[in-house]
């Protein structure tokens, strides 16, 4: 009887140090290496470490005691213990259950290498499967160590990766591939007969395949950076081209007017000879609407592609019954168009969204101001009621999200490149977004 308690005493001690380790990896993948957004703290989330909690220490006592159809239920709840968690701190996503599956049986595979290079022959059986909990144990904890260091590598600037959000069938894929081999692999090692030679070669390609499986989850962040950048560039990209096309039109038709500017001289001439004032006056009308139509600039900040994008935003904005002014200079060869494309169309885009939500006055009032090395871009707009800003984060209930959310960070990535900042600020209904950029020479 004392023995059977002390088993079930280790067993309880095992499966508490992995639920601890299992859960912190779980929690450093998906806070530190992908880019999920996050939902705001919740008490219900308890919950589900509790429940995390229960499944786990209940797991090895039910596969080794209870019937088999109990079995089957916390197997099936054991294999997705975190989810629930995952879903209620980064949002209800089906992929979720794919990425943990993957991962959950990446390091049993791994854990089951251990198992036959090390702990497969030593005569301890302290309960039934007690090494192989042994092995996943000791492979949870090197993958911890994995993931620390990785995180300090990217803390102190040596090696910036993040893991990539692969399609589900690529998950799917990678989980059948690596769930067979490990399939594949036990068999080999169960039967005495298979040489060591046979043995070697297993442990060999199942480590290159798990070479091969971190070289497709795990990719540097300037990659991810340069897929996001092109992902923000697409339309801002049409726009500015848009704006190209509707200049050099403009700038045609004022070459015609420009053209004919004698004759409709002549004309008006004659027409103030004759003593025909009021149609004169009709033509000088006509002439200074067509002189309208036909300007070719709507801005003029000294920097062409900063004026063909925000002539694309203020018609944008017009559809929405929305004024924009701009005042002041923006900066042209000292910040890369790219960076200022990203910089500008967000700031406004944000703007624009905020300010349709608006009943009164819709107005957007950009402010560029150039202290020698420094630029400071001001974009106000009014919002619906005060967004809640704490630490320079604006707080993420549904509304935010939806007004003030996005791009924030494509922003903020843009000012620290130039050491500069993002400040945001809002009273009185007024959001005010102040990028500062540092000027290079």
């Amino acid at each position: 009887m004392g023995n059977m308690a002390d088993s079930f005493g280790v067993m309880l001690l095992v499966y508490t140090v992995r639920g601890i380790f299992g859960f912190i990896d779980y929690w450093i993948i998906f806070e530190k290496f992908f880019d999920f957004p996050k939902e705001k703290w919740k008490n219900t989330n308890w919950l589900w470490i509790v429940f995390f909690a229960v499944i786990n220490l209940a797991y090895r006592p039910v596969m080794n005691y209870r019937p088999k159809y109990i079995c089957l239920i916390i197997f099936g709840l054991y294999l997705i213990r975190i989810v629930p968690f995952l879903w209620a701190k980064y949002g209800l996503n089906p992929s979720y259950l794919l990425i943990v599956l993957f991962y959950g049986n990446l390091v049993d595979c791994l854990g089951q290498n251990i198992f036959f290079l090390f702990l497969g022959k030593m005569n301890i059986e302290i309960y039934p499967s007690f090494k192989v909990d042994i092995s996943v144990l000791i492979t949870e904890v090197v993958v911890f160590a994995f993931l620390m260091v990785l995180l300090l590598l990217k803390r102190v600037l040596f090696l910036k990766i993040c893991f990539t959000k692969l399609t589900v069938v690529e998950y799917i894929l990678l989980f059948l591939f690596n769930m067979f081999y490990g399939l594949l692999e036990a068999t080999i090692f169960k039967f005495e007969t298979v040489n060591g030679t046979m043995r070697a070669l297993s442990i060999i390609t199942f480590s290159l395949l798990i070479i091969l499986i971190l070289h497709v989850i795990m990719i540097r962040e300037q990659n991810t950076s340069m897929n996001t950048m092109i992902g923000n560039l697409k339309e801002p990209m049409k726009q500015i081209t848009a704006s190209y096309i509707e200049m050099n039109e403009k700038n045609t038709e004022l070459r015609r007017f420009r053209h004919d500017t004698k004759n409709l001289l002549l004309a008006l001439s004659s027409l103030i000879s004759e003593g025909k004032y009021e149609q004169a006056n009709s033509y000088i009308a006509k002439m200074q609407e067509t002189m309208e139509t036909t300007k070719i600039k709507e801005f003029d900040t000294g920097n062409f592609i900063a004026d063909a994008l925000l002539e694309s935003k203020a018609k944008a904005a017009r559809a929405s019954d929305i004024g924009m002014t701009v005042e002041g200079c923006i900066p042209a060869n000292r910040v890369e168009d790219v960076n200022l494309v990203i910089l500008i169309s967000n700031l406004l885009d944000n703007a624009i969204e905020a300010a349709k939500q608006v009943d009164g006055e819709r107005k957007i009032e950009i402010q560029s101001i150039l202290r020698k090395n420094i630029w400071i871009l001001s974009v106000k707009n009014p919002c619906v009621k005060n967004v809640m800003i704490r630490e320079n984060k604006i707080e993420t209930t549904k509304e935010n999200k939806e007004v003030h959310g996005f791009g924030i960070s494509n922003i903020e990535r843009v000012t620290r490149k130039y050491d500069g900042e993002l400040q945001l600020s809002c009273e009185n209904q007024v959001f005010t977004a102040r990028a500062t950029i540092m000027l290079t020479a």
